[in-house]
């Protein structure tokens, strides 16, 4: 399988390298001293199953690739109206886009492209970090990637990606609801790492707040009412676990939305909380939590 990572930083890198080091055939879409170093000395990942170099071309341009059979999704989400015009070289009537991107709309978005023939919605679960050019580190013992077809079926394109993807370092699993998978992960993400950033403050300091867990709850209850809205189906008690785990692992918890901001980087804020918002003013539904949270935050969101 001829693979190509739009967006190889943390995330898509970390994919991109696990494959290449396995034996597939990968290209990464890097750009700047990034791409450099890894077609100079290859790309380092530091990873809980081991360290390896992996020797993988990396290019800025998408036309040098040419067809391919997958393209890992990777880039922000506020990338997408700038990249999904670049990627249309690599795509052909038998390529298959998995995005892997946070939020609920960027299967949506891409299709609007491509067609959902081509497209399959994700979900990832990794902890990783850029430490340099060309240098990945991935902590903890998850690094799972859970996507499927829009209808929830089991398809031939599904099984043959999973089977490509499973290997020691990706844990893989196709959704048989994907719309529900992709609305449970907003409900951690777009609370926690949102009030985190409002806050400026970690979760922990969060939690030690007066009303700190009363704003992610509330949040988190909003994400729920929305996705229930549009006919998603949660798990019964989410918005009390996804809360129980996100206590449980207060010190370790790091929020991408966060370091964006400390780093005066774009937010993905539209396409998380902000589509929340939008679909809850829509549909009428009470959001004042997730709105108060998006007017703070609002100014940054195009970097700072």
């Amino acid at each position: 399988m001829k693979i190509a990572v739009m967006g190889a930083g943390a995330v898509g890198g970390y994919f991109g390298g696990v494959l290449a080091h396995s034996g597939e055939d990968v290209t990464l879409i890097a750009r700047g001293v990034h791409g450099d170093a890894i077609n100079q000395s290859g790309l380092v990942v530091e990873s809980h199953w081991g360290s390896f170099t992996a020797r993988v071309a990396a290019t800025p341009d998408p036309a040098e690739v040419g067809p391919v059979d997958l393209i890992l999704h990777c880039v922000k989400l506020y990338s997408n109206v700038d990249a999904l015009p670049l990627i249309k070289p690599m795509v052909s009537p038998s390529t298959n886009i998995l995005t892997i991107q946070n939020g609920v709309t960027s299967g949506e978005t891409i299709a609007g492209y491509y067609g959902w023939d081509r497209v399959l919605q994700g979900a990832t679960y990794i902890e990783a970090a850029m430490m340099g050019p060309g240098r990945i580190e991935q902590s903890g013992s998850t690094a799972r990637i859970e996507f499927g077809e829009n209808d929830g079926s089991k398809s031939e394109r599904t099984e043959v990606i999973r089977a490509m993807l499973e290997r020691p370092g990706i844990q893989v699993e196709v959704s048989s609801n994907i719309g529900s998978t992709l609305w449970t992960k907003l409900v951690a993400v777009g609370a926690f790492g949102t009030v985190m950033t409002a806050a400026r403050a970690s979760l922990p300091e969060v939690l030690a707040g007066p009303e700190g867990e009363n704003t992610i709850r509330a949040v988190m209850e909003e994400i729920v009412a929305i996705g229930k809205s549009e006919g998603v189906e949660f798990a019964p008690g989410v918005v009390q676990e996804k809360l129980r785990g996100g206590v449980e692992e207060a010190e370790e918890f790091k929020s991408s939305l966060q370091y964006d901001l400390a780093n005066g980087k774009p937010l993905e804020l539209d396409d998380l909380l902000g589509a929340v918002v939008q679909k809850g003013r829509a549909a009428g539904i009470p959001i004042s939590a997730s709105a108060a949270l998006v007017m703070t935050l609002e100014k940054f969101k195009h970097g700072s």
